[in-house]
């Protein structure tokens, strides 16, 4: 094995160039040859599995285990691709071997315990140095690789500097500095070796200092306080105190450089969420924003010349009973899409089909079916015809690559391409459970990097001008107006998904209550969001023109269910006369991005929404910089009112954190995001 872990070595050295991945993947690689001891083909599940076990019993966190696991899969990948053996099957199967994790509380320390380990710091040096983990988040490694000119001086004196900073993967960003670090800087250059090192730390040695160098110093001065901490407790103390000072989440991410919302969400754990309350005081703060009188009255009870939807007979003009559209039971039949496609393979799909209906909502059943039928027989059809696929078995991870490629040249976006994946991917999972013999080399086609979008949300004055467009628009008060009106503010103010809305039943409306009860959302979730009046008012005054239907769903058109293409057609209508491409999508984007700057918990946003992870919500919601300096500011006021209260320990402290703000927050400061290192 040992010949491979070197291969396995100049590859990582390859793909990872100055990053710290190389050596613990390098480190994890050996620690499992000196338990296993035998050549790399001949590693079992069950070897895994033993592994595991032993790594546990050692007393390893769950954490450290699952990470092995990680780079033994990556190892095993390595291999296989490097011996372009399609048959050699990863040991590692994460369902079996991965060990559930905990949820561990932030590491961070009490406000004594950091009055104590600053008063035991004496060094002008390390005072700077543990400052700026404490006051600025920053990791142990973007200290160590702190220059002396990644300094960006302050335009006011009174306000406090910048500072470039280098994080994990080479990524920058750029930090504020208190007038207190900042001064500290000053005086660290004061004192600091003149030497012809850039690097902002130096020892006496006249190199710049490591970060085992950093740890030795803390461990040191923890000795000495008798304070039990660590360079990262000092970051998560940093990320504590502004989630006590009531920071935002969003903001706090973006100081401490995270990519995901999800890592920065440990500093909460335990915090209470109050949906209704966020909500109720975010939709305040917008309506309180917007100008002029209310877009929308109330229209009257009985509109003149607006009867109510006829009642449909229950019988035809024979006597026969009349069956209802919506609940006619027609099959769903897709096996058009399998024409001309093999014997051998359109058995197998249509099973396929059959087995995921049961586990898609019902009133997406035809959408799903028709979309993976449709994925499924456009690749299958090049498969066959191109590779000349005769089998499962025949297929392999250079038929699956080929059909990559050739979509590429085709400008089919990554998008696109990696759903066509997971869609041929799922199928093949399914027939191997039903002993069909699947190479284990079509799993290893790697997905395409895809971009990262902006978010597709409207500015406040394009929401403004959509609203008045529709406003107009509608102010006869016909029954399609008032219809229009109900599902616009249902999407524009519950942040409803298009199938949500369609699918809203009578029972589902709690006018009295302002809230409304979304079944079966995405992944089959329920949940209860609260309602705005406007939107309680527009919903109110479409039931009295709605009438009766066949279905008990609460918008109608036509005796049915409103469908989303009707939604999608009118909405896109009134996009266009103010010059906008609109969706309903995108009105969920906007609402999520104008609930967060007026400082909703993104948490609630997340429920509100309906979102499974944070991260999700995130893609959402787009924090503006104004809305960082605003949060920024508010949190420092309310620690430096903390501060007040208490007696002063070590006098160097800042007296007025407030101003240790930044006045150039107007500029696009935080240039660039970083994952966090949570070891």
């Amino acid at each position: 094995m040992d010949e491979s872990i070197r291969k396995f070595e100049r590859y990582l050295g390859r793909r990872y160039p100055n990053r710290s991945t190389m050596k613990h993947y390098v480190s994890d690689s050996q620690i499992f040859q000196r338990f296993a001891n035998k050549p790399p083909r001949q590693v079992t599940k069950l070897d895994i599995a033993n592994f595991v076990e032993d790594q546990l019993g050692r007393g390893l966190a769950a954490t450290t285990v699952n990470r092995r696991l990680a780079c033994l899969h990556h190892f095993f990948e390595f291999l296989a691709d490097e011996a372009d053996d399609d048959t050699w099957a990863n040991p590692i199967i994460w369902r079996q071997h991965r060990v559930k994790e905990g949820k561990p509380l932030p590491r961070d320390l009490s406000d004594a315990e950091v009055e104590r380990l600053f008063a035991g710091i004496d060094h002008p040096r390390d005072r700077l140095m543990f400052g700026l983990m404490y006051w600025a988040g920053l990791r142990v490694g973007e200290v160590a690789a702190l220059r002396v000119s990644d300094f960006i001086p302050a335009g006011n004196p009174e306000k406090g500097a910048r500072l470039r900073v280098r994080g994990k993967g080479q990524k920058e960003r750029v930090v504020p500095l208190t007038p207190a670090l900042t001064q500290q800087w000053e005086e660290w250059l004061a004192q600091r070796l003149r030497v012809e090192n850039d690097a902002l730390f130096v020892t006496r040695r006249k190199k710049g200092i490591s970060e085992r160098g950093i740890q030795n110093r803390l461990a040191h001065y923890a000795r000495q306080t008798g304070v039990a901490v660590t360079c990262h407790r000092l970051r998560h103390t940093f990320g504590r105190r502004m989630v006590e000072a009531k920071m935002p989440l969003p903001t706090l991410s973006k100081l401490l450089g995270h990519e995901q919302v999800t890592t920065t969400q440990v500093y909460i754990a335990g915090a209470g969420v109050d949906v209704r309350a966020d909500y109720e005081a975010a939709m305040g703060r917008l309506e309180a924003e917007r100008p002029g009188p209310p877009l929308f009255l109330a229209l009257p009870p009985e509109p003149v010349g607006v009867p109510p939807s006829p009642k449909q007979s229950s019988v035809d003009e024979g006597g026969a009973t009349v069956i209802p559209p919506e609940v006619s039971a027609a099959s769903l039949d897709v096996s058009r899409f399998w024409a001309d496609l093999p014997a051998w393979l359109t058995e197998s799909l249509a099973d396929y089909i059959a087995y995921q209906q049961r586990r898609w909502k019902p009133s997406q059943v035809a959408h799903h079916a028709r979309n993976r039928s449709q994925t499924l027989r456009q690749v299958w059809c090049w498969l066959v015809e191109e590779r000349d696929v005769s089998g499962f078995a025949a297929l392999g991870r250079r038929d699956v690559e080929a059909y990559v490629d050739a979509r590429l040249r085709a400008d089919v976006a990554a998008s696109t391409l990696n759903r066509q994946l997971r869609d041929l991917w799922a199928f093949l999972r399914f027939v191997e459970e039903r002993g069909q013999p699947v190479s284990p080399g079509v799993f290893r086609v790697a997905r395409l990097k895809e971009g990262k979008p902006l978010p597709r949300f409207l500015t406040d004055e394009e929401y403004r001008r959509l609203e008045t467009v529709i406003r107009n628009k509608t102010a006869a008060g016909t029954r399609d107006d008032r219809l229009d009106r109900a599902w616009f503010y249902l999407l524009a103010h519950g942040g409803l998904r298009l199938g949500e809305l369609c699918d809203l039943r009578l029972g589902d409306v709690d006018s009295m209550g302002q809230r409304l009860v979304i079944r079966e959302g995405k992944g089959k979730r329920d949940r209860v969001i609260p309602l705005s009046e406007t939107a309680v008012t527009m919903m109110d005054d479409y039931l009295v023109v709605r009438g009766t239907a066949w279905t008990d769903h609460l918008l109608i058109f036509r005796q049915q269910a409103i469908k989303p293409n009707l939604v999608q057609s009118r909405l896109s209508r009134y996009g266009k006369a103010v010059g906008m491409a609109v969706s309903s999508h995108r009105l969920r984007h906007t609402l999520a991005t104008r609930l967060v700057n007026v400082g909703m918990d993104i948490v609630s946003i997340q429920r509100l929404l309906g979102h499974e992870k944070l991260a999700t919500t995130m893609i959402y919601a787009r924090v503006h910089d104004t809305t960082v300096e605003r949060d920024f500011r508010q949190a420092m006021t309310r620690l430096e009112a903390n501060q007040e209260r208490r007696p002063a320990v070590d006098q160097t402290e800042p007296t007025s954190l407030v101003e240790e703000f930044f006045s150039h927050i107007h500029e696009p400061v935080f240039v660039a995001t970083q994952a966090l290192n949570c070891v």
